[in-house]
């Protein structure tokens, strides 16, 4: 009776068969496919499998109100969604379900309108930008908390205890909020209160600005018919009596190339604070390595001619880019650190953070999860290693890439599109950065100036062990 379909969006009627003798009367369906991934949306009705094929093939009087009843439904509510999804090129599961329950932007609240933008990311196996969202809302839950405490003494004891759990981000000690948060509450001086808030608890103004400029992107409602704030409800802006995001620039957390070593020559019996150094170390000889793609780094990535990992940087995946290869050398500290912690059996990831889950589109959620669980006690041991070393006290993984950065563009003045071109950076819009090209030669020269002087590598291969001085 209906079957449509708009760029890759399809939606037909079914009837779902649920057991091996089809004689009962079973639900009709709305069936919407899209990327071969399908969900069924009920319709309220039910047939047997003799009166559904009636209702196909037959133009019978009884079943005439029911018709014009789905095609109405089809031709007012579902069509008109497809089409707009289908136009904007914006089509998820989770966003159709928030059409389809709600006509209006009236009733829904902050963080349900949060959610429902979360939902659809994960769907889309966006999980890094769901974070950032996720992050923003329990953000704004704790402010929220916040202003409705009355006494001075609560509100200081709720914002020695957001300190205290802010580098908690998985286990039973996480700060969980759960707060109502109405679109009407958006205004310019709430958000210049929840600002202070936020700096009182210790969030930097880099961290601010990326959850405002998330909220703003919500109240904007890019992927709705109409923003959720408009005209003078509308908060954000320059003018007098809105507010303004605040820039926030780039924390500087680089080390000097000496305090790397000096990590790396740390001595400990503790084996989380070895593998913490160790993982460090990798990361920073691998090109300040992301610790997201040092998990999902596998011996198939290793190619042997070369010496190099070859891999593609999840980050910079997008559909319809050509890909880009980063190369890193493997250095002598980085085999010795693969033959400490990695797989043995060699024929899946190297470390054993992602062990048991495919790298599938599927499982990215899972994979995420996994390695935000595993960084955690990484980030955490490396604070005791700094504390112990006299070092930044906020030490983490995030310090390898830009130290390696930094080093190779200031201390030894490397050309920054080769920089950009080992740590995966666009050089789409610089005109000369297709006339710049390394060879596995030059890689490996380039990063092994970063290498200890006071330390003697060895390598072991298949054949022998190398000594190198």
């Amino acid at each position: 009776m209906i079957h449509y379909r708009n760029n890759g969006i399809g939606v037909k009627l079914i009837r779902k068969k649920r057991y091996q003798k089809d004689v009962t009367s079973e639900p009709i369906y709305w069936q919407v496919t899209y990327k071969r991934k399908s969900r069924l949306y009920s319709t309220g009705f039910s047939y047997t499998v003799e009166e559904w094929d009636d209702f196909l093939n037959k133009q019978l009087r009884k079943h005439k109100e029911t018709k014009e009843t789905l095609q109405n439904y089809f031709d007012e509510t579902l069509k008109p969604l497809i089409k707009k999804f289908a136009e904007r090129n914006s089509f998820s599961f989770a966003a159709l379900e928030r059409k389809l329950k709600r006509k209006d932007n009236e009733n829904i609240s902050v963080d349900e309108a949060f959610q429902d933008k979360i939902d659809s990311l994960i769907e889309d196996n966006k999980i890094g930008n769901s974070k950032i969202y996720t992050s923003a809302i329990n953000a704004l839950m704790k402010f929220k908390h916040y202003k409705r405490l009355r006494k001075n003494a609560d509100k200081k004891a709720f914002i020695e205890k957001c300190i205290e759990c802010k580098h908690i981000t998985v286990g039973d000690k996480v700060l969980k909020i759960k707060e109502k948060i109405l679109f009407e509450e958006i205004t310019p001086e709430f958000l210049t209160e929840c600002e202070k808030f936020w700096l009182d608890i210790e969030i930097v103004y880099a961290t601010i600005g990326i959850n405002m400029r998330t909220l703003r992107a919500i109240t904007k409602n890019e992927e709705g018919e109409k923003p959720y704030l408009t005209d003078e409800a509308y908060p954000f802006g320059k003018k007098r009596g809105k507010y303004s995001i605040p820039e926030g620039g780039r924390r500087e957390i680089s080390l000097q190339v000496e305090d790397i070593w000096k990590i790396e020559n740390y001595e400990t019996d503790n084996n989380s604070l070895a593998i913490a150094r160790d993982i460090f170390v990798f990361m920073f000889y691998g090109n300040g390595l992301n610790f997201g793609d040092v998990c999902r780094l596998r011996y198939e990535n290793i190619d042997a001619a070369s010496k190099e990992i070859v891999f593609l940087r999840k980050k910079t995946l997008r559909e319809g880019e050509k890909p880009t290869f980063i190369y890193v050398p493997l250095l002598p500290p980085m085999i010795e650190i693969i033959n400490r912690h990695g797989n043995k059996n060699q024929d899946g990831y190297i470390f054993p953070f992602l062990n048991g889950i495919e790298p599938i589109n599927e499982n990215e959620k899972q994979i995420k999860d996994a390695i935000n669980l595993a960084l955690t006690p990484i980030n955490s041991s490396l604070k005791v290693i700094a504390n112990k070393l006299e070092l930044d006290p906020e030490l983490s993984t995030s310090y390898t890439r830009n130290t390696y950065v930094t080093h190779l563009t200031s201390e030894m003045l490397i050309n920054p599109i080769v920089v950009k071109k080992m740590v995966g950076h666009s050089t789409k819009k610089d005109v000369t950065a297709g006339y710049v090209n390394l060879n596995a030669k030059k890689r490996r020269e380039m990063n092994s100036k970063l290498l200890n002087p006071e330390r003697k590598y060895t390598t072991i291969d298949s054949v022998k062990v190398v000594e190198i001085g």
